[in-house]
């Protein structure tokens, strides 16, 4: 039953979209590009001497996609500590439509990343929205269909059409917790559900993405997957987040791939990966990527050329295409007084970018798009 369960659900989630991707996925996540601007960051193309917009840079060096993350209301978290509290007005559904505007309008394509929470949402943490909090699962369902197709209703009025939407970020342990927290899987599978269809009914030929952070855990992703399919969840392309630190060998990941792809029925894409260009700290933030994993590419600007190579050499060996691209989390992170993981909190991510710490780019940027032609 399942068997023939898993294949009906592909086919008709192929039915339902119809599209194949034509060209390779070469993208970056500058959701925090507006906070880093408002700063006062300034980024520089290899050897330039004038700053340039960040997109322009990006663009020259084969970029094609940018992804922004969406909080519902940032900074809603009265109950936490004050460092805890999010950067107020940053990933709102306002400016990520006023961002999605501006990449779009130079050529570029655009995934929206809804993370469902006011504050970042990851496997540890799939915090509900204060305003959705004390309701059932049928009104959270609701208030996320509301929500969703608000975001692309502002969107399509901007002129904007997704290429990709992800209902939910890094939701291997699920989302809106409590009640989506897996294996409340039932839950879960509404949730998605209505995500989906908020998306499609405004955007129909936005493809639908269920991302899970576990890129080299084919059984954690197997069981996930399993678990949607048999609640005929309907999705269109498998979102897997892959750092050596914490998500093994690109052999683990180019097995899981495979085995995804074949099982679902479904393209892949790696919406995100980083790896480190230096040992050093940019500030007095301590950085969270520290070591490399299981891989020995080194903590050099050659190193991360080599692992980006190795990345897309592994992405290109899924069976029949379906490995359909890369996205770089945050290549534009770099340490800036006033900015940070939370407004002024200080950069832990600033030795993982694709610009040095001053904003110039860094071989790795070239790289990004070159190892995937």
């Amino acid at each position: 039953m399942m068997i023939r369960t898993l294949f009906l659900v592909g086919l008709l989630s192929a039915a339902w979209l119809g599209l194949a991707q034509a060209k390779p996925i070469i993208g970056v996540d500058i959701s925090h590009l507006p906070q880093l601007e408002a700063a006062g960051a300034r980024f520089y193309d290899q050897d330039a001497k004038t700053p340039e917009d960040l997109l322009l840079i990006l663009k020259r060096h084969g970029i094609n996609r940018i992804r922004l993350k969406v909080w519902n209301e940032p900074g809603k978290y009265p109950e936490f500590p004050s460092d805890q509290s999010g950067p107020e007005g940053y990933n709102d559904p306002t400016q990520v439509v006023a961002m999605a505007k501006r990449a779009q309008a130079l050529g570029l394509e655009v995934m929206i990343d809804f993370h469902y929470s006011d504050w970042w949402a990851d496997p540890g943490k799939q915090t509900m929205p204060v305003a959705w909090r004390n309701l059932d699962a049928a009104a959270v369902s609701e208030r996320l269909y509301a929500f969703t197709q608000g975001v692309m209703t502002q969107l399509k009025a901007a002129g904007v059409t997704p290429a990709e939407v992800q209902v939910g970020n890094e939701i291997s342990n699920g989302m809106l917790w409590p009640l989506g927290r897996a294996p409340q899987w039932d839950n879960l599978a509404r949730f998605i559900q209505a995500g989906a269809r908020a998306v499609k009914a405004v955007s129909p030929s936005s493809r639908v993405v269920l991302h899970l952070d576990s890129g080299g855990d084919n059984a954690r992703c197997r069981r996930w997957f399993d678990a949607m399919v048999a609640r005929g969840v309907p999705f269109d392309v498998i979102g897997l987040s892959f750092y050596p630190v914490w998500h093994g060998a690109l052999a683990d990941l180019q097995q899981n791939m495979a085995d995804l792809s074949q099982r679902y029925h479904k393209p892949v894409i790696v919406v995100e990966t980083a790896y480190p260009w230096t040992r050093d700290n940019g500030d007095s933030q301590n950085n969270i990527y520290t070591s490399t994993g299981p891989e020995t590419f080194p903590m050099t600007p050659a190193g991360q050329q080599a692992f980006l190579r190795a990345l897309w050499q592994t992405v290109r060996s899924v069976p029949e295409g379906r490995g359909e691209g890369v996205i770089y989390w945050e290549p534009d992170f770099i340490p800036q007084a006033g900015a940070g993981w939370k407004a002024g909190a200080g950069d832990e991510w600033d030795n993982v970018t694709l610009f040095d710490f001053e904003g110039r780019a860094l071989p790795g940027l070239k790289t990004l798009a070159e190892a995937a032609l």
